[in-house]
């Protein structure tokens, strides 16, 4: 899964047109983002990485207890020092690399509020990095998507948060979340953008000057290689 990849061309297109037009009954600017997933989860991966080492190890004990020793009365083979350190590192790297790859396996050992840590910081994250690209002068508000999470998040800069309540927000991000779940990302932009709109062109309506400041594409993020 990618982030890159998941939004079709004719479909960034419609999301772009909808902030556009969302930008004419507003003086806030509209930055929309979907992230394959917000965080690396790295203790996820060490956690599973630990599992592979010990799974490896006695694995390779088990092996060792089955060998032929020459006799009934002989010892077991035993693993020497260089076997055992080769078995923890393998099981150590397989278990980290199958971790880094599989969703599925980090959500057993990520809990709820880590994965709701990970969501605000990235998307901070990416509005800061929106704002400092250009100067606002009425308040920029950040539509934020993290697939793999099935996880959506609204952060506004101080101007728009002024002009905004939590609530609004609260319901509007409640409305997006039920269309990731039913894997409609761009409908679930969409209706973003349409919502905000109604508060924002009250709250912050359009000026008779009313420049688009920031860019109107939406931010495509794939955080690992």
């Amino acid at each position: 899964m990618n982030a890159k990849n998941l939004i079709r061309e004719e479909q960034i297109a419609s999301i772009e047109n909808s902030i556009r037009e969302a930008e004419t009954k507003t003086g806030a600017e509209i930055v929309c983002a979907v992230a394959t997933e917000s965080g690396r989860y790295d203790r996820a991966e060490s956690i599973f990485g630990l599992i592979g080492a010990l799974l490896a190890l006695a694995g390779g004990h088990l092996v060792a207890q089955t060998i032929d020793n020459e006799g009934l009365w002989s010892a077991p083979a035993d693993l020497s020092l260089l076997v055992q350190t080769g078995l923890l590192t393998g099981g150590f790297l397989t278990g980290t690399i199958l971790a880094s790859l599989s969703k599925s396996l980090r959500t057993f050992v990520v809990s709820q509020k880590e994965i709701d840590e990970e969501i605000q910081r990235s998307a901070q994250i990416v509005l800061s990095n929106a704002i400092l690209a250009s100067p606002r002068s009425a308040g920029a508000v950040l539509l934020y998507i993290s697939v793999a999470e099935r996880r959506a998040s609204i952060v506004c800069d101080q101007l728009a948060m002024t002009a905004l309540e939590q609530e609004t927000l609260n319901v509007i991000c409640t409305a997006m979340i039920t269309q990731i779940k039913k894997k409609n990302i761009t409908e679930s932009l969409l209706t973003g953008v349409s919502q905000l709109t109604e508060h924002l062109s009250e709250k912050i309506p359009a000026t008779e000057n009313n420049p688009d400041e920031l860019e109107n594409h939406i931010l495509l993020i794939h955080p690992r290689p």
